[in-house]
Order: structure tokens, then sequence, then C-alpha cells
């Protein structure tokens, strides 16, 4: 199953957006926000501080698109920005955590 087009936050100024109008969840690996959106089904936008290795930044990626992709009905419908700051050191395990307290959060 792919990761559609759909299911993405895409655009600059719906990144924009995400500063402006959302509700914000700062955790200790990651702030998660979130808006609501009119298209029926949960979309994803992911940004990683840009210092670290490209490797280690779009393997983060990846996984964090895999938890979602496989774990989307439990999103509600609305845009997230999974945010992975600067402070967070960046290793091959920081995925993993992010992904880990993902699922944490979404527990009911």
């Amino acid at each position: 199953m792919k990761f559609p087009k759909s299911a993405r936050v895409l655009k600059r100024r719906e990144y924009l957006q995400f500063f402006h109008q959302s509700d914000v969840k700062k955790l200790y690996n990651c702030v998660i926000f979130r808006i609501p959106n009119a298209f029926g089904n949960p979309r994803l936008g992911i940004t990683v501080k840009a210092r670290t290795n490209s490797v280690l930044r779009n393997k983060i990626k990846r996984q964090i698109r895999e938890h979602f992709r496989l774990n989307q009905q439990n999103f509600k419908s609305a845009d997230y920005n999974i945010v992975v700051p600067g402070y967070v050191k960046v290793d091959y395990r920081t995925g993993k955590m992010v992904r880990s307290t993902l699922s944490s959060i979404l527990k009911p």
C-alpha cells in the first residue's frame, strides 16, 4: 500500500497555517501541530532539522510516514505536521522513538 499525495501536506502555505491556527502538542522528541481540514481524511507533513545527515533525516521521515500509513484510521480528520526540533539529538534511533511516542498518544 502506498502513501498517496492526498495523504500529504505538500504546499508551503499549508505548512505556514500550522504556525497560526493549530493545536500544539509538545512531546519529548517531537512537536505535533494539528489543524482541522475539509478533506475528510488525515494528512501528514514532516519537518526534521536540516543540520543532520540526510540519510538519517530521510530514514526518520520514512519511519514516521510508515507509522502514519499503518495507523491512519486512528488519526482524526486533520492535517498533522510532526516536527523533530533542533534540540533533539538525531541518530538512527530517533525515528523509532518518535514512532513509539506517536503510538502512546494514539492509545485510548
